[in-house]
């Protein structure tokens, strides 16, 4: 017979540790679920505050682009006269600041009031000049941001300071001479910065950008105008060995050397001395062309010299304009800085390119071009062969590099009044010669009035570039 089972009893002390046991388990996991949790809001806490610094930096940073963008002389909203640079051939005053406001809708943003309640303050300017941004020495002018569009609220920076920039307020000694000049405004030379004046100005753009949870940030660019490095040595210009040139038999036909002599100056300014009427870049190429003139035109060829003014420049032109490497490196910089880039051959150029007298254009084209009739201003630089018809002309500069081949046609009362510029550095197939090659000008038919040389033009033409960065940096509040 079976004896009956009798289950096996657990003692109080196997209850309790088993008790023990789960609860440890539950505050383990408790713990992991706490800390799951709180991992989780450090991480969004991280990644918002991240995520604000980024959009408070490029704030700032859209404010700069904004005061650089507006320095540009052909800007719909240029700072340009108001900051008294005018075309880049000005200077802005040491005591000169301008402000661009930006305040949200309903909102005031001073920049001048030091109190400290206003989180708008402007203190940096106190550290870069020597002086508080409401000294009464100072010119100060506000003007009203562009970011807002079509009613739509723009970008958070609340302001940008233009100033000029100087020793004192960049805290460099440029020059080496062991003071920080106050008094006197840097220049860009296309290389270096400098106190010779040498170039064009240097400015500097401060800007802030505060968010509503308390984000700050200013950034500062120090800006100038692009510098080509250019000069033109005469009126026309042959850049090459071997050139050919096919003058326009009129009388109302001139290649005239004496500065402003045409019907635009450009704006003008003081007159600068005579040019030659044409220059090459050699004695034989000198003979050919004189040549080639006609003997009842001769005396429409003046300028530094007797008639017919053709004379060997080489010793007043830029060396980047002596060499296919120069003149290749400068034709990249300029396309770089372009207003208008064209890609192949054109037969004609849209009205915007061809620019205005008030907002002179770099039209670059990369191949052949065909325009007219019309006038065009700025700096137009054609790549492939240059064909002008009609009642066509140009007040600035044209650059005929590549093909180094330009035809007039057509006649008319227009003309050039600037600076003619051809060189032949590339082969058919577009490749760099090895060498300047030969360059040729076919001015046939009535062929219009002519080349006139003006330094106002050439000047308001190379005064009409963009600004560029020279130096970034971000300021620590």
């Amino acid at each position: 017979m079976k004896l009956p089972k009798h289950p096996v009893s657990q003692t109080a002390h196997e209850r309790g540790v088993a008790l023990l046991i789960s609860i440890f388990a539950l505050l383990l996991i408790s713990g992991v679920a706490i800390s799951l949790i709180v991992m989780s809001g450090t991480e969004a806490a991280i990644a918002g505050n991240a995520k604000g610094n980024t959009q408070v930096f490029y704030a700032s940073y859209a404010g700069l682009e904004e005061a650089r963008g507006r320095m540009w002389p052909i800007h719909p909203n240029t700072l340009d006269a108001t900051t008294g640079v005018n075309k880049g051939a000005g200077t802005m005053p040491l005591n000169k600041v301008v402000y661009i406001l930006n305040p949200s809708p309903g909102e005031v943003v001073n920049p001048i009031d030091l109190s400290s309640t206003n989180a708008y303050r402007d203190t940096e300017y106190l550290q870069e000049f020597g002086v508080p941004a409401n000294s009464g020495t100072l010119n100060v002018t506000t003007v009203v941001s562009t970011a807002p569009v079509a009613g739509l609220p723009g970008l958070l920076f609340k302001w940008v300071r233009i100033t000029a920039k100087s020793e004192r307020s960049a805290g460099v000694d440029t020059n080496g001479d062991g003071v920080l000049d106050s008094t006197t405004p840097l220049s860009y030379d296309g290389k270096h910065q400098n106190l010779a004046g040498s170039g064009r100005q240097v400015l500097r753009a401060t800007a802030l950008a505060v968010f509503p949870n308390g984000s700050r940030r200013i950034l500062q660019y120090d800006i100038a105008p692009v510098v080509f490095n250019v000069a033109f040595p005469a009126a026309l210009t042959f850049d090459g060995f071997g050139d050919a040139l096919f003058p326009a038999n009129s009388n109302v036909y001139w290649v005239n050397g004496n500065d402003n002599s045409g019907i635009s100056s450009c704006g003008g300014g003081v007159n600068q001395p005579a040019r030659p009427a044409i220059g090459v870049p050699d004695n034989v190429d000198d003979t050919i062309i004189t040549g080639e003139i006609p003997p009842n035109r001769k005396n429409h060829y003046i300028g530094l010299g007797p008639a017919p003014d053709v004379e060997n420049v080489t010793s007043s032109m830029s060396a980047n304009m002596q060499t296919v490497a120069g003149l290749e490196g400068l034709m990249s910089t300029i396309k770089d800085n372009a207003t208008y880039v064209f890609n192949g051959n054109q037969s004609s150029l849209p009205a915007a390119a061809l620019g205005t007298a008030s907002a002179p254009t770099i039209t670059y084209v990369d191949g052949d071009l065909s325009v007219g009739p019309g006038t065009g201003y700025g700096i137009l630089v054609v790549r492939g062969t240059f064909n002008a018809s009609g009642n066509t002309g140009w007040r600035g500069i044209v650059l005929v590099v590549g093909k180094g081949d330009m035809t007039v046609s057509g006649g008319g009362n227009n003309e050039f009044d600037g600076a003619v510029f051809l060189a032949n550095t590339l082969d058919d197939q577009g490749r760099q010669l090895p060498s300047l090659g030969d360059t040729i000008l076919n001015w046939a038919g009535g062929g219009g009035n002519g080349i006139y040389y003006s330094s106002g033009c050439v000047n308001w033409a190379l005064n009409s570039t963009n600004y560029r960065v020279l130096s970034f940096r971000e300021i620590a509040e």
